[in-house]
């Protein structure tokens, strides 16, 4: 018995090898399940955390695959004349574009569900065959590009999700193609500047880009406000990219800023004729001209031929045709000045109409100068100075005052800083630093040499005269209601001045062409010589004529300034700009229906 139990003992003892397999199983087991466990709870907490904390992630997941943000393109303002005439509008176009992935896609499934069926073998009662049309040769037949240029982009991009077709189309062509439902053909609409008035209008309005960005003229400066806001709406397709409901629109358009521009676009028409009449007649480089209400300083008229037509992008490779010369060009204005010296000899008190100057033998010496007339003139009065356009006289009159006196007088009136304009790349002039007031410069800069001045300053200084001595501020854009001036001049002198510039359109005068049937008008000419290239001396052989008047003169109504750039033949202002202003000058105060200052010459009985 206890032999047995001696046994029975050692059978049911265990080794040391065997306890630790067994405590090591033990531990395999508990790991497993902690493992398990710790996943499980991984997999527990984010899901909640997805679904009830973050639960936006998902939903935004989602969306991104059924929804498409689109940007809804502004419709750019409109720049119209005074009278409410578009100058500037922006028409819609579409563009058609194409998804090659999406193609792809939806031509396999199509290819795959129309395939001969194997014996034995049937269609998923599922799948929609897809209504597209796949045949590239009709799109491209219909849109209107060629087959194989399209073929190949589609093959060289087939993950692409954006190949543009045609731009500039038309809404109602684009509207057809659509109608063909064609697999991935999509449009997306825009807007495209058109001018109505391209060549007259075209220095100052601009132009924009392909983009729609304006890069010329007002186009430029007003860009920000002309383009408005674009919006974003938010579209709902299916897996084929078909858009399942309306779009929602989450941020609306903002049109752009309509601009009315102080422009009268028939007298705008008028001017850019006449100019482009005397540019061709004269063989002449350029001309220029800008027409001013003296009342309200309001810009009626400004153009310069050669132009250009915005709506041809081919025409934009003459930049020089784009250039605003009336703004941006600055030149020796000649004897135009000398109203203006006039005006100084008669504010200094040392001079007045009545006073007499003596300009014989024609001819006088300043410095290392010597300045000529046409002609001995002899004794001349301060009116006889601007009739005859006497250099020596408007020369002797500055030197005899002090030395700051003219060129101060001319930075008063305007002269030498930019305009309330503030064109893009306006021009400010130049008079030169009191340091290099000499003898010389005061003399030459008596009768327009020896400075540089824009068309703009200068309509600006003949506004003011004709309108009392009262500077109104220049504008391109229409008043509503009446600008605040500012006296620059006595009344009294500047209606003498009006007076003596009326002088030099009637007979003896050096601008007898400016005369108007019915109106009375003052002017006063200007024939300068060009500066060489190198800026050592002036050409014998260029010249610029120029033409500066009012009318009428018993009530200035419109002040106006013709430059024209190298005529050939005669160059004279009294010959080549002085018939210009008049016709323009004529046209503009009938169709303002300005009343006759001046009897009409009854015709002769014979």
């Amino acid at each position: 018995m206890t032999e047995k139990r001696m046994n029975l003992k050692r059978k049911t003892k265990l080794s040391v090898t065997e306890k630790s397999e067994i405590t090591f199983d033990q531990w395999r087991f508990y790991l497993l399940w902690g493992i398990v466990l710790l996943c499980f709870l991984i997999l527990v907490f984010r899901a909640f955390y997805v679904q009830i904390i973050n639960k936006d992630f998902l939903q935004d997941k989602a969306n991104a695959l059924i929804l498409r943000d689109e940007t809804i393109r502004a419709m750019r303002g409109i720049i119209s004349d005074r009278n409410g005439v578009p100058l500037a509008i922006s028409t819609p176009i579409m563009k058609v574009v194409m998804d090659p992935r999406d193609y792809f896609e939806n031509k396999k499934l199509y290819d795959d569900m129309t395939a001969p069926l194997k014996p034995g073998e049937r269609r998923k009662p599922k799948q929609k065959l897809p209504d597209k049309n796949f045949n590239l040769d009709e799109l491209a037949n219909i849109v209107g590009v060629d087959a194989d240029w399209l073929k190949k982009q589609m093959q060289a991009h087939p993950h692409s999700r954006y190949l543009v077709l045609k731009t500039e189309v038309p809404p109602p062509q684009a509207d057809f193609i659509l109608k063909h439902n064609f697999q991935g053909v999509y449009t997306e609409k825009s807007y495209k500047r058109f001018y109505p008035q391209p060549q007259p209008n075209a220095q100052i309005i601009g132009l924009t880009n392909n983009d729609g960005k304006g890069v010329e003229g007002l186009e430029m400066q007003l860009n920000k406000k002309l383009s408005g806001v674009n919006g974003l709406q938010v579209n709902i397709r299916d897996k084929y990219g078909n858009r399942v409901k309306d779009p929602e629109v989450i941020k609306p358009v903002q049109a752009g800023e309509n601009f009315t521009l102080s422009i009268d676009s028939r007298l705008q028409y008028i001017m850019y004729r006449e100019l482009t009449a005397a540019g061709i007649a004269n063989n002449a480089r350029s001309a220029t001209a800008i027409a001013v209400d003296v009342k309200t300083g309001e810009i009626l008229a400004m153009s310069s031929w050669p132009s250009y037509n915005p709506n041809d992008k081919a025409s934009l490779n003459n930049k020089d045709a784009m250039r605003n010369r009336g703004a941006i060009d600055m030149f020796e204005p000649g004897s135009t000045m000398k109203p203006f010296t006039i005006s100084a000899a008669l504010e200094s008190g040392k001079y007045t109409a009545n006073s007499v100057i003596n300009t014989a033998p024609g001819s006088m010496r300043i410095g290392n100068h010597i300045i000529h007339d046409t002609h001995n003139y002899g004794a001349l009065t301060l009116a006889g100075v601007i009739i005859k356009s006497s250099n020596v006289g408007a020369a002797t009159i500055a030197l005899s005052l002090p030395t700051p006196t003219i060129p101060t007088f001319f930075k008063r009136v305007g002269f030498g800083q930019r305009s309330a304009v503030h064109f893009p790349g306006e021009s400010a002039g130049l008079i030169l630093p009191s340091k290099y007031w000499n003898m010389s410069e005061i003399g030459t800069m008596a009768y327009g040499y020896g400075l540089n001045a824009t068309v703009l300053q200068l309509v600006q200084g003949y506004a003011m005269l004709a309108n009392h001595g009262v500077e109104m501020p220049l504008t391109l854009y229409k008043l509503n209601k009446p600008a605040q001036g500012k006296q620059v001049l006595d009344p009294k002198i500047a209606d003498q001045v009006v007076l003596m510039m009326e002088q030099v359109t009637q007979p003896g005068g050096t601008a007898t062409q400016a005369q108007i049937p019915g109106y009375r008008v003052a002017g006063k000419t200007g024939t300068a010589h060009k500066l060489n290239p190198d800026r050592r001396g002036y050409s014998k052989t260029e010249y610029r004529a120029l033409f500066a008047g009012v009318a009428p003169v018993s009530n200035p109504r419109i002040a106006m300034v013709v430059v024209v750039e190298n005529p050939q033949g005669t160059y004279y202002g009294g010959t080549v700009s002085a018939p210009v202003f008049a016709r323009t000058m004529q046209e503009f105060l009938r169709l303002l229906d300005v009343p006759l200052d001046k009897p009409l010459q009854a015709p002769k009985i014979q």
